[in-house]
């Protein structure tokens, strides 16, 4: 009997079976990860992002954290003065500086993610700050407190539902930081013990739909933003855009998940279909078995019927042979339809870069972003230019030169020949080497003139022994600028930086590589808010190294942190100064300072300035990112407080280039760097990055040649030494408004003559123990603070 279903309706049966508890499956996963497809009115486009997928709820997270901040830190300042209560004096006082430094976070996370932030409360946020300030006395203090603690209450599950569903990795452990800012002020809040709690809200009930992140907070004054591809903001989008969205963003373990489910179904469906064919078959001819009866009596034998006529006996024909085709080769497409997405992705995206760890990256995240022009710059694969236009730009700027210039530019070009060659570092130990040889013979000539001067000056002594008896001091005169010379020596090497010093960002390969964290790293980052430098700490003395000495660096110094600056600071000093720190932190970080060579400084003619070689008007850094990192192979341990670090090698050009740590290079082209000074596109800003030591020995903290306490990671496993204790590393990234051309220089040693590999910086901690502390949860957390 055959089966009254036929094949084709059997097969298409399964096969819509299949995509139900496939599609069934897909949800499930996508909803485990927090990117259920919304068919409603209110369902938000997603963005790509280096960090992940970035949904509307994750943005309006960001929003509602960024808004809390702009109106609860004048709030809790206005509490810190106008509050009768003095715990009430203390929570505001902690609540503002915590939402500043919240703030902060969430500014540089949005930058990171693309995402735009508004810049004034909502208009219900401005009416607590009105209904705040409108009171006096004791119900100040109960309507400013419970204002507060109720704004929180309501934000706090918002985080939690973004936190729990985020498929964005940066939004991810913003969420948990916010969360632990946000349930700090609830403890703070309610320890005042005047939170009215029955006047706080009820919980939602736990059968209830989960609201919504824009219905969740308060304040915002409307629904969810719905992200577009570029970013800003646009109208809900649903129906086949919407599932195009989710099948491009699903996760792979829900394809996985729903194509085995598919799979299965289908070949369920295969086994039903067998299992329903016709079951009518032949009974195959053969002797019938006998009885087990008694036998019968015997009868006589039926007369023999006509013989049939003969024929040929009809060939049996055989089973037909099931082609491949129809509804297995339709699920086997569709199978690979629904796969082909994920795989494409995979195959086209390009591999990440190998200095864009998250961690490096908020770094360079904290700055302006490069503009767009330049970005299409970097995106562009230029070519290497020929040797025609090499030999024109070594003819134009030899124009410039004189012939010392022209046989500098010789001994650097092949120095950056080499380096073309992945061999930087030889190329940079041979044009030191140079430079150095270079020195030697100016010495020399400068030997013979002194000697040639010893004489004159020996002929003329009876004529100076008058001068001096008729008091005219000439003589004191020559003594005083001997002993300078002697004080301040190298300043007869002085000379600007060769031409050679200088190169194309565009040229540069030397490509910058982080080591691959293992299971233990300490992946996080915490920027240190400082400001830029104020002018007037500026000096040319450098209390680590040439202590009590003024003029000891014989080159200016920026300064942020701890306004104790200049050469009679004790490290003591540091932790009872001013600082331009935010969070007490009153650690100091200076730097020898950058000029516009075609300008004319203020100190000129004075040391440390143009006496020293150090020509043209200061610049001022446009931006200063003070970063903390861990270390790739295991949590890092507090700094104690007045540990000082140093980095780089400011007599590089002497010393060689052992010590050399200068990074140089421009905003957009963050992925390699050089020792020489890179000429950047125009409004690209030029930046130099300072990496310091971060393994400390564990118990000095200092000495005498303020570098052996202190080792750098190895540079392939980013592992510390043996007996060594990894500690936070500080990262410096100075960002500058580059001159035209090559007219600028970085302040050093006269008898270094501005060699941009002899870059370098100072650091002594001066965090509180309780922020030290912070850092190193960040850092060991995973966290961007």
């Amino acid at each position: 009997m055959r089966s009254p279903v036929s094949g084709a309706a059997r097969w298409a049966g399964a096969l819509v079976l299949a995509v139900i508890v496939m599609v069934a499956v897909f949800n499930s996963g996508s909803t485990a990860d927090g990117v259920a497809v919304d068919q409603q009115a209110g369902a938000t486009a997603t963005k790509r992002t280096e960090f992940g997928p970035l949904t509307g709820s994750d943005v309006d997270l960001l929003v509602k954290v960024r808004q809390a901040g702009l109106w609860e830190t004048p709030t809790g300042q206005q509490m810190e003065q106008r509050a009768t209560n003095g715990v009430v004096r203390d929570v505001g006082r902690r609540i503002a500086a915590e939402h500043i430094e919240l703030d902060a976070i969430v500014r540089r996370t949005a930058d990171q993610l693309g995402a735009t932030l508004p810049s004034q409360p909502s208009a219900q946020q401005q009416g607590w700050m009105a209904e705040i300030s409108a009171q006096n006395g004791a119900e100040y203090d109960r309507t400013a407190v419970n204002l507060l603690r109720q704004a929180h209450g309501k934000v706090l599950p918002v985080i939690a539902q973004v936190r729990s569903g985020t498929r964005n990795e940066l939004v991810r452990d913003f969420a948990t930081t916010a969360a632990q800012f946000v349930t700090r002020h609830h403890e703070y809040l309610e320890s005042t013990g005047l939170v009215d709690f029955e006047a706080l809200p009820e919980p939602p009930a736990p059968a209830a739909a989960p609201a919504s992140a824009a219905s969740a907070a308060a304040g915002t004054g409307g629904a969810a933003p719905v992200l577009t591809a570029n970013g800003g903001t646009a109208a809900a989008s649903g129906g086949f855009d919407g599932v195009l969205t989710a099948v491009r963003e699903v996760s792979l373990s829900s394809w996985l998940a729903a194509v085995l489910a598919f799979v299965a179904v289908l070949g369920g469906g295969a086994l039903l279909d067998m299992l329903l064919r016709d079951r009518t078959r032949t009974t195959p001819a053969g002797p019938t078995p006998a009885a087990s009866y008694p036998p019968q009596r015997p009868f006589p034998a039926p007369p023999r019927p006509p013989a049939p006529p003969r024929i040929h006996p009809a060939r049996r024909r055989p089973a037909p042979q099931r082609r491949p085709g129809g509804p297995a080769v339709f699920g086997l497409l569709v199978i690979g339809v629904l796969a082909l997405p994920p795989l494409l992705e995979g195959a086209v995206s390009p591999p990440p870069q190998p200095s864009t760890s998250a961690a490096v990256a908020a770094g360079f995240a904290a700055l302006d972003p490069a503009p767009e022009h330049v970005l299409a710059l970097v995106a562009e694969k230029k070519n290497e230019p020929s040797d025609d236009e090499k030999s024109d730009d070594d003819k134009d700027e030899g124009k410039n030169g004189d012939n010392q210039n022209d046989d500098n530019q010789n001994d650097d070009k092949a120095a950056g020949d080499q380096a073309e060659g992945d061999d930087a570092r030889e190329a940079l130990n041979q044009a030191l080497a140079a430079r150095q040889a270079e020195q030697g013979g100016a010495e020399d000539r400068n030997a013979e003139n002194e000697n040639d001067d010893r004489n004159g000056d020996n002929n003329q002594n009876g004529d100076n022994q008058n001068d001096k008896q008729d008091g005219n001091g000439q003589n004191e005169n020559d003594q005083d600028e001997n002993a300078a010379d002697d004080d301040f020596p190298g300043r007869e090497n002085a000379a600007p930086p060769a031409l050679g010093d200088f190169a194309d960002i565009g040229e540069v390969n030397q490509l910058v590589s982080d080591p691959t964290p293992d299971a233990n790293a300490s992946t996080g980052s915490f920027v240190s808010e400082c400001g830029t430098p104020d002018p007037a700490l500026r000096n040319s003395d450098n209390w680590i190294a040439a202590p009590g000495k003024v003029n000891g660096a014989q080159h200016m110094h920026d300064y942020i942190g701890s306004a104790a600056t200049d050469s009679s600071t004790e490290a003591g000093d540091l932790l009872v100064s001013e600082t331009t720190c935010e969070l007490d932190n009153r650690s100091t970080f200076f730097w020898p300072v950058l000029r516009d060579t075609s300008q004319v400084g203020p100190d000129d003619n004075q040391d440390g300035g143009g006496l020293d070689g150090n020509v043209g008007e200061i610049l001022e850094p446009a931006q200063v990112v003070m970063q903390f990192l861990g270390n790739p192979t295991e949590p890092v341990s507090p700094m104690p407080q007045l540990l000082r670090v140093i980095t780089g090698d400011a007599k590089a050009v002497t010393n060689g280039p052992d010590n050399v740590r200068a990074q140089w290079t421009c905003r957009g082209f963050e992925d390699r760097a050089t020792t020489q000074y890179p000429l950047c596109p125009q409004g690209s800003r030029l930046l130099r990055v300072l990496d310091f030591p971060s393994c400390w020995d564990g118990e000095n903290l200092d000495s005498e040649d303020h570098r052996s306490h202190m080792a750098f990671a190895d540079e392939d496993s980013g592992a510390c030494p043996q007996d060594t204790v990894a500690v936070p590393q500080l990262r410096m990234i100075l960002a500058y408004d580059q001159p035209g051309g090559r007219n600028f220089a970085l302040d050093g040693f006269p008898d270094q003559q501005h060699h941009p590999a002899t870059d370098h910086g100072d650091f002594v901690n001066g965090m509180p123990d309780e922020l030290m502390d912070a850092v190193v949860e960040c850092l060991n957390e995973g966290l961007q603070c």
